[in-house]
């Protein structure tokens, strides 16, 4: 028999190794796209083994697009302008990893061990990113039942090609979740998380919400709410809470603002030092790497002359992104992006239910700002609610990121963005499942069969599906394999 937490871990591998064996499959079966983007130039002089030949005919499938900039930096560095908007952490770990890999392996070159590294890291993230997503959700609703299947659905979530191929989503999705639960839990350790996670993702910054809210949240459940409840309006909530924010709480809010930014900060630093001052020596770069940024007209590091340079908050991101990938406010509104709209509509729909039955639910509750029930009302009234109030702070999280999806960045990026930044869209489609389980002493999760497997779950083996289970699986399940079938092969996927 097999506990919740401990099924969840071994679906979690079982999918892995599933997305892992089917991009081999459709990249040995298909040829690739010659795609109009970016191809990490290769040090001609580097040898190749029939080991690295074996490495690249197995993971070669998910090394296109974005990976070709993670391997790339975790190799040579922040060569290229362009490069700057792929954030740190995750190819500083790459690298890492690789070196210790070499020591171990040293029949591989570099390059194979960075493809390798990248596996291991995403591999390991996303197996913990279950299980944190989890624990997060048995936290906050709290349901086995719930958090079971919300993390099952995870694990097959319709950027999962994203989640195994060489990106950030599976570090990200596990540093933002931990970040959660730690807030959530109130840990003074949340720190570290949320620090990392604006080293991971440009969206991570805004995970900063979620310690500074469930802080508040604590304080004013300290002071007993019998007070609170009558009161009415945000002007009274806010001021009220402003008295409470004693000198050791304001002084531990700001410690965890100022550490939590800290990184994003030197991080800005450091671009800047390195493209914005001529003191960099264009010499200290190989050969080759020279050669490809003149053939494609790359800019390199040591020119003064951009224009985010000279901004009086000299911050590179949004101006590379604009630049280079013509990201802003309603600039991919065309006719001809009407396929990729249509490819994120799913995940924008989930959203926005969500968004709307939480809404819709607490309406009496939202200008209080969650920070508890607008009325006294008996625990059973409470318990029938579909979300509890603590989800407020997440649809306020996923509201704002679902807006900046909508409204600034590539549309078709709305699926990956979202499944690894908000369980709002596992937590939705956990309660529409018509699966059910009996969740108070006896715990039956699953049927005795599936309990007794590592990857058997509930939906492999229903007796009948509503027509939202149908749907929830076909856009789950269908994303995944048509997503290892384009994104391996180097074709437009989201």
């Amino acid at each position: 028999m097999y506990a919740p937490r401990k099924k969840v871990f071994w679906f979690a591998i079982t999918t892995r190794i599933a997305i892992l064996m089917l991009q081999v499959i459709f990249n040995v079966s298909i040829p690739d796209h010659d795609a109009d983007a970016f191809k990490r130039p290769f040090d001609p002089a580097e040898k190749v083994s029939l080991w690295d030949r074996i490495i690249n005919f197995l993971f070669n499938g998910l090394t296109h697009w974005d990976g070709e900039y993670f391997l790339h930096i975790a190799r040579y560095g922040y060569t290229y302008e362009n490069t700057l908007a792929f954030y740190p952490l995750y190819p500083a770990m790459i690298r890492i990893i690789a070196i210790i890999l070499t020591k171990i392996f040293p029949f591989f070159n570099i390059q194979s061990t960075m493809v390798l590294a990248a596996i291991l890291i995403n591999f390991v993230c996303f197996v913990k990113s279950a299980i944190i997503l989890y624990d997060l959700t048995e936290r906050v609703f709290p349901s086995t039942a719930t958090a079971y299947k919300a993390a099952i659905l995870y694990c097959i979530n319709p950027a999962s090609i994203f989640f195994s191929a060489l990106y950030s989503e599976s570090m990200f999705a596990y540093l933002t979740f931990y970040t959660m639960l730690a807030s959530v839990k109130g840990m003074s350790t949340v720190c570290l998380p949320l620090a990392l996670s604006t080293l991971a993702r440009s969206n991570g910054i805004v995970n900063i919400g979620f310690p500074t809210y469930f802080r508040l949240k604590t304080l004013c459940n300290s002071e007993g709410t019998g007070k609170w409840q009558r009161k009415y309006n945000v002007l009274s909530i806010l001021w009220h809470i402003l008295k409470l924010i004693k000198l050791k709480n304001c002084f531990t809010i700001l410690s965890t603002l100022i550490i939590s930014l800290s990184p994003f900060a030197l991080l800005q630093i450091y671009n800047y030092m390195k493209f914005c001052t001529s003191t960099f020596d264009k010499s200290l770069l190989p050969i080759h790497i020279l050669q490809y940024a003149v053939r494609n007209d790359l800019v390199l590091p040591g020119r003064t002359d951009s224009m985010w340079c000279n901004a009086s908050l000299p911050l590179a991101y949004s101006y590379v992104q604009g630049t280079y990938w013509n990201v802003g406010f309603l600039t991919y509104y065309r006719f001809k992006q009407i396929p990729n709209f249509i490819l994120a509509l799913p995940m924008l729909y989930i959203m926005s239910q969500c968004i709307k039955e939480f809404l819709c639910e607490y309406r009496d509750e939202l200008y209080l700002l969650g920070f508890f029930h607008s009325k006294v009302k008996d625990k059973s009234t409470i318990e029938v609610k579909k979300y509890p109030l603590n989800v407020f702070a997440f649809v306020v999280h996923g509201l704002f990121l679902t807006m900046s999806c909508l409204f600034f960045v590539h549309i078709q990026v709305t699926t990956r963005l979202l499944a690894s930044a908000t369980p709002l869209p596992y937590w939705y489609c956990a309660s529409i499942m018509s699966h059910k389980c009996i969740d108070r002493i006896n715990l039956q999760y699953e049927s005795n069969e599936n309990m007794c497997s590592k990857w058997k779950v509930f939906f492999l083996s229903q007796k009948r599906y509503t027509l939202q289970d149908k749907f929830v699986l076909l856009y789950f399940i269908g994303y995944t394999i048509v997503g290892c079938l384009m994104f391996s092969n180097f074709l437009p996927w989201t």
